[in-house]
């Protein structure tokens, strides 16, 4: 009776044990199904956008006045890959960017520049690259030795743009021709600007901290409550600016005129300075 009762029990461990194998087998090729499945998803997903990467970058080199729906088209599709991929923002970037300098160059100083608003292809371009996600840009802000992304927009021609809100932190602007511009609240945060043309232009509320603005024009340029703080403002042309509330703390003024330039009490000027004389 006890041999018979063992031999049960024996018998019901058996199937138990064995049940937990089959278990455990048919739960091991689920997972390395469910594992090949995603894996085959995610080749798939990226293959989908390699060619809707390669079919807008056809698009936005469709030349003529007649495509510019097309280039349109290609701009926003390119937004869209940004948002969808990760790993694909920084070539979409020096692609946009890339179109921006070669169909809009900054005019030479032997040409008279037209006051006309930027061609609305370039302008969706220029919109794209500043409302981008910059925390996909890599990097890191404050330590800007560290690879980042940079938006390279150097000598082009953004005459009345509209970048207010821009995302550019760190973005080469080299040279750029931005008269009448708007960057209302623009983060310029460390962006070089150097010999850049800002005349008039409104950067009410932007944050240039720490940008480099050696020998820019900002000749008219609205400044109010801009943050200026650790700025380089060498030789720059402030002539008629206005500073009203802004922070020029620390900047570098070397040589900047500043000729009927505008401040009040509020405006936070470099220690030892003394205020601009002021015009009528």
């Amino acid at each position: 009776m006890a041999i018979g009762s063992l031999v049960t029990a024996i018998g019901s461990l058996l199937s138990v044990f064995f049940v937990a194998i089959g278990l455990y087998v048919t739960n091991e090729a689920n997972r390395q199904s469910s594992e090949a499945n995603r894996e085959q998803q995610l080749l798939t997903a990226q293959g989908q956008i390699t060619d809707r990467f390669t079919k807008a970058v056809e698009q936005l080199g469709q030349p003529g006045p007649e495509k510019i729906d097309v280039r349109l088209g290609a701009v926003y599709a390119l937004e869209r890959i940004m948002r969808d991929s990760r790993v694909d923002q920084p070539a979409v970037i020096d692609i946009l960017a890339a179109f921006i300098r070669v169909h809009s160059p900054a005019p030479n100083r032997a040409t008279r520049p037209s006051a006309s608003r930027l061609p609305v292809d370039i302008q969706a371009a220029v919109t794209v690259l500043g409302r981008r996600d910059t925390t996909r840009d890599g990097g890191d802000l404050h330590t800007p030795h560290l690879w980042r992304v940079r938006p390279d927009l150097t000598n082009t021609n953004l005459t009345l743009a509209d970048l207010t809100s821009a995302n550019l932190p760190l973005a080469n602007l080299v040279g750029a021709y931005l008269p009448m511009a708007s960057l209302y609240e623009a983060d310029l945060t460390s962006a070089n600007l150097t010999a850049a043309n800002l005349t008039s232009a409104d950067l009410t509320l932007a944050n240039l901290e720490s940008a480099d603005l050696t020998s820019a024009n900002l000749a008219g340029a609205n400044l109010t409550h801009a943050n200026l703080g650790g700025a380089d403002l060498i030789g720059a042309n402030l002539a008629g600016a206005n500073l009203t509330h802004a922070n020029l703390g620390g900047a570098d003024l070397t040589n900047a005129i500043l000729t009927c330039a505008h401040t009040d009490d509020r405006t936070q000027l470099p220690t030892g300075m003394a205020r601009p004389a002021q015009c009528g």
